[in-house]
């Protein structure tokens, strides 16, 4: 339950701060005097939007704040330990909002800055707001799915959170599947091509750096042989001379001549130096034999090479490539494309296969849903009755109509498969029919007050706030809601806006809003009215205007007997 708020700068209040009780909470007011400041203030710790104009005047900032106690949240308990959230008084949570001029929102819970979504999520569980002109939006047909849904027990409720996370599935390979076919496709073939025209070439970029290289070596082939034959007639001779070898040799064999004796042993490490050259250059004379043995280029191969450089070459102007590297770059670009393609055209059809059956396990659960809601709809049906037959619809009749579509042509949505549409007779004889259609203002209140009682008891919901739930209605109905108010507040919190004595005679606390001037400025203030007399005083304005006359005062005494007090 809210059992204290602070409501600072916000409008036309300057500083309130409420302690408010449980039960029935009314408020009052003459017309104009922001009775729906407080709904106002609540809905922004509900996560509502923050405009600048909520900022009273010459103030740089607005101030939400609530205490809320937890005995009846257990789920919100819950939520707040798994989001360490949990405040240091055990049993209650404080929820606040501050709205800046700057357009900046600072949220808090239990004093911890957490984003507004937070707050909001928080209050969803604490909290709801019914306020003025809502009937034909609460009771849309958009929205009648969700207020059947509160009728669901916990196997229905089950399969409903087991449907939707298979929608959450199914949604996202369906997704996933347009993002894969809006992309190109269609390049597929002419990658292919392209591919399949370097490897029929036998090119790979290694083969390419390799053709050019032996294209290189082949412009300069003569000019090599030439230097490496010449070369070896030094190294070994020829017919009309001597090559190096030889004439190592001799000198070799001449300073083996003299005896390495005294002075001449010197010569014994410089025979061995000759040796190791000697044998140096035999081993250099054999690389350059084979060297030059692999520089033969046969006719046949000089052709071919000749063909590959062509050919690289019109690659090179086919494909826009100015130099060997760009062809290189291009044709591994063209493979990663064509893998990328490869994976994503596999994807597809995993998608395809997963989407399919994710779409028959939906049309299956969904049936199954189906079945939980119409059994759901009994439920609605009889509960509904009983509480609107206490808010003087004697004679009415309600029902939940399912549209029968076959199941191919069965839409699915986030909600399931279902289109239902609320339908309602209040009179005798009168055929059934929808419920904004046959319904009047005064009937709908009435209406849509059994449908939150009900759903009050199903969801916990600790705090329900109605903003002037009475309007288009008097007399006696009015009376009729009051009653109701005053039943479905017993163990629970309900705020309600109101400008009928009627309801406003069953209040267990009573606040009223009152709106002063200085002709400079203006503000609210919010009074508890605590004792009876007060609150004859208020109920006798409501009825007869500011100043309280004998017959309102008396009527007002007897709204208050009729009510308890």
């Amino acid at each position: 339950m809210l059992r204290e708020l602070v409501i600072k700068d916000f409008v036309i209040v300057d500083s309130q701060h409420l302690e408010l009780n449980g039960g029935l909470v009314v408020i009052t007011g003459e017309t104009g005097t922001g009775k729906s400041l407080i709904i106002d203030a609540i809905s922004l710790l509900k996560g509502g939007r923050a405009v600048e104009g909520v900022i009273r005047r010459d103030r740089k900032s607005a101030l939400i704040e609530g205490l809320f106690d937890l005995s009846f949240s257990p789920d919100l308990v819950h939520w707040l330990e798994k989001n360490e959230l949990t405040g240091e008084v055990s049993g209650e949570v404080v929820l606040s909002r501050e709205i800046l001029r700057d357009g900046r929102n600072r949220a808090r819970i239990n004093g911890r800055s957490v984003p507004v979504g937070m707050l909001k999520e928080a209050a969803s569980m604490l909290v709801d707001i019914y306020g003025q002109r809502e009937h034909e939006r609460f009771l849309a047909p958009e929205n009648q799915l969700n207020i059947l849904d509160d009728f669901l027990d916990d196997f229905g409720k089950r399969e409903r959170d087991l449907y939707q996370q298979k929608y959450r599935d199914w949604f996202q390979a369906q997704n996933e599947l347009k993002q894969i076919m809006s992309g190109d496709l269609s390049q597929w073939d002419e990658l292919k091509f392209t591919f399949q025209e370097f490897e029929e070439m036998g090119f790979t970029s290694e083969k390419i750096i390799e053709i050019e290289e032996e294209f290189r070596l082949l412009a300069n082939i003569q000019t090599y042989c030439s230097v490496l034959d010449t070369c070896l007639i030094l190294m070994e001779g020829n017919e009309s001379r001597e090559g190096i070898s030889t004439l190592l040799s001799r000198l070799t064999y001449e300073m083996e001549k003299i005896p390495p004796e005294g002075k001449f042993m010197v010569l014994t490490g410089i025979v061995e130096n000759l040796r190791t050259i000697e044998t140096e250059l035999q081993e250099i004379v054999s690389k350059v034999v084979a060297l030059r043995s692999h520089l033969d280029y046969s006719p046949i191969k000089i052709e071919n090479l000749e063909k590959s450089v062509a050919e690289i070459e019109r690659l090179k102007r086919k494909y826009r490539c100015r130099t060997t590297h760009e062809l290189i770059e291009y044709w591994k670009s063209v493979e990663k494309k064509l893998l990328e393609i490869e994976r994503q055209n596999e994807r597809k059809k995993q998608l395809e296969e997963q989407f399919n059956k994710d779409q028959q396990e939906l049309l299956t659960r969904g049936e199954k849903l189906r079945q939980h809601r119409q059994k759901a709809a009994k439920i609605m049906k009889s509960r509904l009755e009983t509480e609107l037959k206490k808010l003087a619809f004697s004679q009415v009749q309600f029902e939940v109509n399912f549209d029968t579509v076959p199941v191919e042509q069965q839409k699915i949505s986030s909600t399931g498969l279902d289109n239902i549409n609320f339908l309602i007779s209040l009179n005798p004889g009168q055929p059934l029919g929808p419920v904004m259609e046959i319904a009047s203002g005064g009937e709908l209140s009435r209406l849509v007050l059994g449908i939150k009682s009900i759903a009050l008891e199903m969801k916990n919901l600790p705090v329900m706030i109605f903003d002037e739930i009475d309007q288009g209605i008097g007399g006696k109905t009015a009376f009729w809601i009051g009653e109701k108010l005053k039943v479905i507040a017993s163990g629970r919190q309900i705020l309600c806006v109101t400008h009928l004595p009627q309801i406003a005679c069953f209040a267990d606390q009573h606040l009223r809003v009152e709106k002063y001037t200085d002709g400079q400025d203006t503000w609210a203030e919010i009074s508890d009215l605590q004792n009876r007399e007060k609150q004859l005083q208020e109920l006798a304005r409501m009825m007869g205007g500011e100043k309280s006359t004998g017959p309102a005062l008396q009527f007002a005494e007897t709204l208050m007997e009729r009510a308890g007090k």
